[in-house]
């Protein structure tokens, strides 16, 4: 067999298929730009929210789990118990945030509730 000088084409043939990706890659990413503008209308948007809202509203309680299957008793009571504390406590920071800031909508202040339980957990 011949001496082939491995190291000299090993360089040369990586610095030349680099050059040769760098080169692809920009050809891809160009067309992917002019391809994903599209005229939507903002009510058409959300008539499909809607619909697919509508849509989870059907097939709500078709596989409901039973927690008897995977839990003990002890557990469930647990899990009911700090739930029971968790919406008291939401309920009892929207009310102060309801207080202090009358001007804010109801979807603002559960989530600034639910943000204050979260942090004081």
């Amino acid at each position: 067999m011949d001496k082939i000088n491995l190291n000299l084409f090993g360089l040369n043939y990586q610095t030349h298929v680099e050059k040769k990706d760098e080169k692809k890659t920009e050809e891809k990413d160009t067309p992917k730009a002019q391809t994903s503008e599209k005229n939507v209308e903002q009510g058409a948007i959300l008539d499909a929210m809607a619909l697919s809202g509508a849509q989870n509203l059907t097939f709500r309680g078709i596989n409901q789990i039973n927690p008897k299957d995977y839990l003990d008793e002890a557990s469930i009571a647990r899990i009911q118990g700090s739930m029971a504390a968790f919406t008291g406590n939401v309920e009892k920071f929207a009310d102060i945030i309801a207080q202090e800031f009358p001007n804010l909508s109801n979807a603002q202040i559960q989530e600034l509730a639910l943000k204050a339980v979260l942090k004081s957990a």
